[in-house]
Protein backbone atom coordinates (compact mmCIF):
# COMPACT_ATOMS: atom_id res chain seq x y z
CA UNK A 1 0.00 0.00 0.00
CA UNK A 2 1.04 3.50 -0.58
CA UNK A 3 2.52 5.65 2.00
CA UNK A 4 -0.74 7.75 1.32
CA UNK A 5 -3.09 5.47 1.29
CA UNK A 6 -5.56 4.47 4.45
CA UNK A 7 -8.13 2.55 4.94
CA UNK A 8 -11.43 4.34 6.63
CA UNK A 9 -14.84 2.72 7.11
CA UNK A 10 -13.39 -0.19 5.23
CA UNK A 11 -12.52 1.98 1.81
CA UNK A 12 -8.96 2.84 0.88
CA UNK A 13 -8.21 6.34 0.12
CA UNK A 14 -5.29 8.51 0.01
CA UNK A 15 -4.84 12.31 0.41
CA UNK A 16 -5.61 12.99 -3.31
CA UNK A 17 -8.95 11.24 -3.05
CA UNK A 18 -9.69 13.99 -0.17
CA UNK A 19 -8.51 16.82 -1.74
CA UNK A 20 -10.91 15.53 -5.05
CA UNK A 21 -13.87 15.30 -1.92
CA UNK A 22 -13.23 18.60 -0.94
CA UNK A 23 -12.52 20.35 -3.94
CA UNK A 24 -9.35 21.76 -3.11
CA UNK A 25 -7.49 23.29 -6.17
CA UNK A 26 -5.26 25.87 -4.87
CA UNK A 27 -2.17 23.69 -5.59
CA UNK A 28 -0.22 25.55 -2.80
CA UNK A 29 -3.22 24.28 -0.37
CA UNK A 30 -3.32 20.87 -1.66
CA UNK A 31 0.66 20.52 -0.72
CA UNK A 32 0.27 21.73 2.68
CA UNK A 33 -2.71 19.36 3.01
CA UNK A 34 -0.46 16.36 2.08
CA UNK A 35 2.38 17.63 4.30
CA UNK A 36 0.13 17.75 7.42
CA UNK A 37 -1.73 14.27 6.89
CA UNK A 38 1.41 12.92 6.82
CA UNK A 39 3.64 14.46 8.66
CA UNK A 40 6.95 13.69 9.83
CA UNK A 41 5.63 10.14 8.58
CA UNK A 42 7.20 9.80 4.92
CA UNK A 43 10.74 8.81 6.38
CA UNK A 44 12.90 11.34 5.45
CA UNK A 45 11.05 14.68 7.11
CA UNK A 46 10.41 15.36 10.56
CA UNK A 47 7.15 16.84 11.88
CA UNK A 48 8.86 20.12 12.38
CA UNK A 49 9.90 20.71 8.97
CA UNK A 50 6.92 19.40 7.31
CA UNK A 51 5.26 21.65 9.22
CA UNK A 52 7.18 24.44 8.37
CA UNK A 53 6.31 23.60 5.20
CA UNK A 54 3.22 23.41 5.27
CA UNK A 55 3.35 26.78 6.61
CA UNK A 56 5.31 28.22 3.23
CA UNK A 57 2.63 26.47 1.11
CA UNK A 58 -0.54 28.01 3.22
CA UNK A 59 1.59 31.79 2.60
CA UNK A 60 2.16 30.83 -1.42
CA UNK A 61 -1.66 30.10 -1.28
CA UNK A 62 -2.59 33.01 0.33
CA UNK A 63 -0.15 35.11 -1.87
CA UNK A 64 -1.60 33.42 -5.38
CA UNK A 65 -5.25 34.43 -4.27
CA UNK A 66 -5.01 37.69 -3.19
CA UNK A 67 -2.49 38.95 -5.88
CA UNK A 68 -4.27 41.99 -7.32
CA UNK A 69 -2.16 41.92 -10.79
CA UNK A 70 -3.26 38.42 -11.29
CA UNK A 71 -6.34 36.82 -11.81
CA UNK A 72 -6.25 33.29 -10.30
CA UNK A 73 -9.76 33.25 -9.63
CA UNK A 74 -10.74 31.88 -12.96
CA UNK A 75 -8.12 29.23 -12.68
CA UNK A 76 -9.60 28.19 -9.04
CA UNK A 77 -13.17 28.27 -10.48
CA UNK A 78 -12.29 26.08 -13.56
CA UNK A 79 -10.32 23.26 -12.59
CA UNK A 80 -12.79 21.28 -12.58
Amino acid sequence: MSKYKVITKGIEIDVYDILVAYEVVNPAIQHAVKKLLKAGQRGYKDKAQDYDEAIQSINRAKELEEAPEKDTSYFFRNLH
